[in-house]
């Protein structure tokens, strides 16, 4: 009887050749996550893509938000106008100010996906 529970207790402790974790590459149950590349990425103002909004006026603000399909992205963002003097941008959120009636780019990057935007500013209305 004990020779027989120590053959169960034996084989409740065998090692598993599938559960192996003596190598370190090994990781099990989990898969690396990918990031997908395969979306649209669209800049909005108010729901709006940029593309369908008319020209902006000097005085207006665009607040932008990027885009992957249908979910907002969000993290750490770099915001620029091209030349830097037809807006101001706030510090806080990813907002332009337009001042200078011109033509320019915005350049909005968040994470790996960027947007190159044409923008042409018109005198105050």
């Amino acid at each position: 009887m004990t020779a027989l529970f120590l053959s169960f207790l034996l084989l409740g402790c065998a090692d598993d050749p599938a559960a192996d974790t003596s190598d370190a590459s090994i990781n099990i149950g989990t898969e690396p996550e990918q990031e997908s590349e395969d979306c649209e990425v669209s800049v909005r103002v108010d729901a709006v893509p940029v593309e369908d909004l008319p020209n902006p006026s000097v005085g207006d603000s665009w607040t932008l938000i990027m885009y992957c399909d249908e979910t907002v992205l969000m993290g750490p963002a770099v915001l620029r106008i091209h030349p830097a003097d037809l807006a101001t941008l706030e510090v806080a959120t990813p907002t332009l100010n337009f001042v200078k009636a011109g033509t320019g780019e915005i350049q909005y990057q968040l994470g790996n996906r960027k947007a190159d935007i044409p923008v042409t500013i018109e005198d105050a209305r």
